[in-house]
């Protein structure tokens, strides 16, 4: 019982934020930006880029609190997507990755 406590507990205050979720959503891009050029300046430019899509990260984001986890949604033109935020990790909901089809979005 004192264990299932002591995950409460942690888990309670592990919960990831909103600010969080959206700082690992403008890595991801950035990582999968300067993958897919490859070319380490275009990564950076893309990294300045980054800072006009904190507005658009802002309206596309969504959380819902549980206080022991949170499940965000990412709402994108080909759908929604939902990640389950707990531990201070991100876990996708689905299987399909968004990130995957980032060259449909023309962020490159």
């Amino acid at each position: 019982m004192l264990m299932l406590i002591l995950m409460l507990v942690l888990a309670y205050f592990t919960n990831p934020s909103l600010e969080e979720f959206k700082k690992e959503v403008k890595t991801q891009l950035n990582s999968k930006v300067s993958d897919e050029t490859g070319d380490p300046s275009l990564g950076f430019i893309a990294e300045l880029g980054m800072e006009f899509t904190d507005q658009i990260i802002e309206n596309l984001v969504d959380r819902k609190e549980f206080y022991l986890c949170s499940v965000y949604t990412v709402s994108l033109p080909d759908g929604q997507y939902r990640y389950l935020g707990a531990f201070r990790m991100f876990y996708p909901l689905q299987d399909k990755d968004p990130l995957e089809n980032i060259n449909r979005f023309n962020i490159h």
